[in-house]
């Protein structure tokens, strides 16, 4: 099973260690932490340390950065080869945007743990599940992956 991990970079340690898990138990995951799975350089938020001011900036030349763009497109295209988009909360609008799109692509998907206080977003209902903790997601994503093992099998 393919899997897509999106969330804050700010989550970086917890996306590695989950994709490390399940990497361990057969699927296949793309980490955007991770620059192995990527095939263009990484764009992390500490490459773009000065956060956008609209009174400095315009916004179409801020975000009009080829590392932006190749990340942009190379996430597009892992989300759109995958079998599962897993959502890690907390996170901003680009890892759910992320989400999103692979969840209007047809794509099943999984929230795992909770919003920062005060936020919500009710379109979080689109997601198959929303788990407590990475452990119920390895659990989870496992019955999913032998059901997915079976139809590929039987196919």
């Amino acid at each position: 099973m393919k899997i897509y991990i999106s969330s804050s970079w700010k989550n970086r340690e917890e996306v590695r260690k989950l994709a490390v898990t399940l990497r361990r138990h057969g699927c296949e995951v793309f980490d955007f932490t991770d620059p192995a799975c990527r095939k263009t350089h990484e764009a992390p938020p500490e490459m773009f340390p000065e956060q956008f001011d609209p009174s400095k900036h315009r916004y179409k030349e801020y975000i009009d950065r080829p590392e932006w763009r190749d990340a942009v497109a190379e996430n597009r295209e892992a989300i759109a080869n995958s079998d599962l988009i897993l959502l890690l909360l907390p996170c901003g609008i680009d890892a759910t945007a992320d989400w999103a799109y692979g969840v209007g692509l047809g794509k099943p998907s999984i929230i795992v743990g909770q919003p920062r206080a005060g936020e919500r977003s009710a379109v979080h209902l689109w997601a198959e599940a929303i788990l407590e903790s990475a452990d119920e997601a390895v659990s989870y994503i496992l019955s999913k992956n032998q059901e997915h093992l079976k139809t590929m099998k039987n196919n």
